[in-house]
């Protein structure tokens, strides 16, 4: 379809619209309660994310402690082997024969031995006085003091030293340090929180005071 425009008289071609197919159109339907768990949700999954790595957090330590545990009951078991009592070497030296009538053991024997069983006087020993210090206590005394491991006289003084070496490893490890920052920072909060709060109360009670006067 042309038309003739009286200005410039040149002719404008209209072309016809186009049919719209609205069969084709999407109508997007929201839901209200999604839409506004979302928008005010985040704070809830924030506090979501933060359960979830604080158990990651304890099932670390659990396992942290638990490969402790399970290495001081290792070195403890090390430890009783290596203190067992050793046989004396009289008897793995002695060797005992059965005959038919009777029985024959043969057995090394020492001088102070021999000694003992006869009244005799056996062999010259020189005894040493024991030096103290100015404290009074014996310097060998002190030595076996001052030894590592000396003062371990029974099972439950070994326990308490790998139970305290233990809790040493744990508390390098990194999810003991972790921990550790999680509650400092925690802390932090709570104490700033506080602080916040006391200058509130003290501006509140400033500006009742001011009030105060001024009505008088």
């Amino acid at each position: 379809m042309e038309q003739f425009s009286e200005c410039d008289g040149k002719a404008r071609v209209f072309h016809p619209r186009k049919r719209v197919n609205r069969k084709t159109k999407l109508l997007l339907a929201f839901d209200e309660n999604a839409r506004r768990e979302f928008l005010t949700g985040f704070h809830k999954r924030k506090l979501q994310r933060k359960k979830k790595a604080q158990e990651e957090l304890k099932q670390q330590l659990r396992e942290e402690r638990k490969r402790v545990k399970q290495e001081a009951r290792e070195s403890f078991k090390k430890l009783i082997v290596s203190h067992r009592p050793v046989p004396e070497l009289e008897n793995l030296i002695s060797k005992n024969y059965e005959l038919e009538t009777h029985s024959v053991s043969i057995q090394e024997l020492s001088v102070s031995d021999l000694a003992e069983n006869n009244n005799w006087i056996g062999i010259n020993k020189v005894q040493y006085e024991d030096e103290k210090n100015d404290d009074g206590v014996a310097k060998e005394d002190q030595q076996k003091a001052e030894l590592p491991g000396m003062e371990l006289k029974t099972r439950k003084d070994v326990k308490k030293i790998i139970k305290k070496q233990a809790t040493k490893q744990v508390q390098k490890s990194k999810a003991f340090k972790l921990k550790n920052k999680i509650e400092r920072q925690k802390n932090k909060k709570e104490s700033l929180k506080k602080k916040k709060k006391r200058i509130k109360t003290q501006s509140n009670s400033k500006k009742v005071r001011k009030h105060g006067k001024k009505r008088k």
